[in-house]
């Protein structure tokens, strides 16, 4: 704003595991936007509002097939999560240069998720005391690898409620090295 002041602030996440990237595009670009929205939720936003925003990098183009369906396969896959996740991608950039001499960058496609919310309502990850219980929404999978989007929509909404009720003093998301690492991380915020 130019003159006073606003609660309204802007929130962006990203998402990208370059491990599952390399083991399938795919997989790697789907689970990209849903660690973006899961991480915006876990701030106090909904992700069912949010925006994404692409950033992929890929080997050079060469005459190898795989070369070239390895970012179609990225770009099916982001397709494919917002499509069953009902948010949509309102921009991105690529780049098709990701290799020097014999090294090559690793399948790419970042997701960037990005909403508004009242400021006042935003949580941070950290611990803001002991002995408060711990909740673990765990995702459903089907057999194709994906999540249930029904469920995972339905817990977003969950979390953002408890979250805007005020039921919820920190909030993180599950990457590599799993609960440990999460809740550990969690824990060490505060020095609890």
């Amino acid at each position: 704003v130019t003159e006073g002041e606003t609660d309204t602030a802007t929130l962006m996440t990203f998402g990208y595991d370059p491990y599952l990237s390399s083991q399938s595009p795919y997989l790697g670009a789907y689970y990209a936007v849903v660690d973006s929205l899961t991480r915006l939720t876990a701030m106090g936003g909904d992700s069912a509002q949010a925006r994404l925003s692409f950033q992929e990098y890929f080997e050079r183009m060469s005459t190898d097939p795989e070369s070239w369906g390895r970012p179609l396969e990225a770009l099916l896959g982001a397709l494919e999560a917002q499509l069953t996740l009902e948010v949509p991608a309102i921009g991105g950039k690529d780049s098709m240069s990701g290799t020097f001499l014999d090294r090559k960058v690793p399948p790419t496609l970042i997701s960037f998720a990005v909403g508004v919310a009242d400021a006042k309502q935003l949580i941070s990850p950290e611990f803001k005391e002991a002995d408060r219980p711990i909740l673990l929404v765990r995702a459903r999978k089907l057999a194709d690898g994906l999540l249930d989007p029904f469920k995972y929509r339905k817990d977003m909404t969950m979390v953002h409620g408890l979250i805007l009720a005020g039921r919820v003093d920190a909030a993180s998301t599950i990457g590599m090295g799993g609960v440990f690492a999460a809740v550990s991380k969690m824990a060490f915020g505060n020095q609890i």
